[in-house]
């Protein structure tokens, strides 16, 4: 009876799908440089622990934006497109990109959308991290 119940729950997730699991239907995405920013911010000192210590060593070198607002501009940009779910807009935002192509080979359901439209987000996004303070 176990080995049926993880065999059905390993075949209803599928991220290609966006089928992420029940514990993520109604679950927000953070960027990861929203992540950074929570970590180096908090009210009290930092845990000094091995799990919080190489998170943040992860944000810290994965994060693509510098800045709470350079993170919010791109995630309200990204907002205009009202077929992105909350899981795209964060993975297009976390990985940026080059152009419409590499984001639906490594973002499979974004066949959803239009080239011409994803390029146009994705070119807006790459021109804010560029100049980003």
């Amino acid at each position: 009876m176990s080995r049926l119940r993880n065999r059905q729950h390993a075949e209803e997730e599928d991220a290609s799908a966006l089928k992420l699991g029940t514990e993520f239907n109604n679950a927000g995405c953070l960027l990861i440089s929203e992540v950074k920013y929570l970590l180096e911010n908090r009210d009290k000192d930092p845990p000094d622990t091995a799990v919080y210590n190489k998170t943040l060593e992860y944000v810290k070198t994965f994060a693509k934006f510098n800045t709470t607002d350079s993170a919010s501009a791109v995630r309200e940009t990204l907002r205009r497109e009202p077929a992105l779910t909350q899981f795209e807009t964060a993975q297009i935002a976390n990985l940026c990109p080059a152009d419409a192509e590499e984001a639906k080979s490594i973002i499979p359901s974004l066949v959803k959308i239009d080239d011409e439209k994803l390029q146009a987000l994705l070119d807006e996004i790459q021109t804010m991290r560029k100049f980003q303070s």
